[in-house]
């Protein structure tokens, strides 16, 4: 098949991999253009990796150009992804879709008319390590189903002094972080039903902790949540619990589990593609019970993309139009999980649980053996 030809747009942190992996790790992309708010960082990228640099305007006047990779804070994503539609091309987003679901179902919606394909990331649950997971709970290796626990601990306090976009609305500790491990348990045991929790802003005012000499410290504002904590109820009936907590140590830690009724599956980091997954398999017997305690093992991890991957949603979706099947980090599932992340915001508001009424269909498992 022919490459699609790819323009990214946003010079970002993350954009160096994003650049990279389009050009050199995926065969059926081809980077062609990079575009930005500011000239200098368009010229800088296009001469760093040997491609066009384009206005927006010019990279969607671009007739060639097949798909575009939004990079931009989640407060642009909106504009830029739907003049990228209007403009007849697919787009592949950096998460969130947008920062509230009302929004990101009218671009599912608009990209579904325009007959035009929508993915978002996180696209980590792609990787090898939660596809591991989810082919050895498909096989029954912890029988049925029956709870998850979900916790993530991210000190921000660093990360607000070096990424200013995690104090705006839309770029809380649930929203830019917990999407990740949202989306891995998810895209395995389905979509929510019904949701309870709470949000809080600790210590909303702050002084940087940056030495400026005599320069007296900068206050900020958070204006978002830095924590969340929810109970959720699957549509399968499966329930869960989240703690992300963005009040507490750096470098971040992390716990994911699904429980079963014969074992328990602990997931890798959420934020990465690889990593190890471990089953703890329960007691069998009455007489195992006196001293005894389960085993622990590690999976072995037989799926591709174990390294960084970013833009492995985009290059699968790139396959799906291809092969003319739907596409795996799809905006669906980006919307489903925005919905949720408001309707703990909203229960927390209320006081009150909330019905989530959107859905997805559980994507399929990548067969391991894949390269796009």
């Amino acid at each position: 098949m022919e490459p699609m030809r790819v323009g990214v747009v946003g010079t970002g942190m993350i954009s160096d991999t994003f650049l990279r992996n389009t050009q050199g790790l995926f065969s059926n992309l081809e980077l062609v253009a990079v575009s930005a708010r500011d000239a200098d960082r368009i010229a800088a990228k296009a001469a760093q990796f040997g491609i066009a640099g384009h206005t927006l305007e010019q990279m969607l006047d671009d007739r060639s150009i097949d798909l575009i990779l939004n990079l931009t804070p989640v407060e642009a994503h909106a504009e830029v992804i739907e003049r990228a539609l209007h403009a007849g091309k697919h787009v592949f987003s950096e998460k969130t879709l947008t920062a509230d679901h009302t929004s990101a179902r009218r671009l599912a919606d608009l990209a579904e008319a325009r007959g035009l394909r929508l993915g978002c990331a996180p696209d980590t649950f792609l990787g090898a390590g939660v596809q591991t997971a989810a082919e050895a709970i498909a096989e029954g290796l912890i029988g049925q189903p029956t709870g998850f626990t979900v916790m993530l601990n991210r000190g921000l306090d660093l990360l607000y002094e070096f990424l200013p976009f995690l104090l705006r609305p839309g770029a809380g500790m649930g929203y830019d972080f917990g999407v990740y491990a949202l989306t891995a348990v998810l895209s395995i045991l389905g979509p929510v039903a019904e949701v309870s929790g709470f949000v809080q802003t600790n210590r909303p005012l702050r002084h940087s902790i940056l030495d400026r000499g005599d320069t007296a410290p900068t206050e900020y504002e958070i204006r978002n949540e830095n924590i969340m904590s929810a109970v959720l109820r699957l549509e399968s009936g499966v329930l869960g619990t989240v703690m992300f907590n963005g009040d507490a140590v750096f470098p971040e830690h992390h716990y994911l589990c699904i429980q079963g009724t014969e074992g328990l599956i602990l997931l890798p980091n959420p934020n990465e593609f690889g990593g190890e997954v471990k089953v703890v398999r329960g007691l069998t017997h009455p007489r195992q019970l006196a001293g005894a305690t389960a085993a622990e093992e590690t999976l072995p991890v037989h799926h591709g993309y174990r390294d960084e991957s970013r833009g492995l949603g985009a290059a699968e979706m790139a396959a799906a139009i291809h092969e003319d099947r739907p596409h795996r980090a799809s905006a669906e599932l980006s919307c489903h999980i925005i919905d949720v992340l408001d309707g703990v915001v909203a229960s927390s508001a209320s006081g009150r649980h909330q019905t989530i009424t959107s859905t997805f269909t559980v994507p399929d498992r990548l067969r391991g053996d894949e390269r796009f």
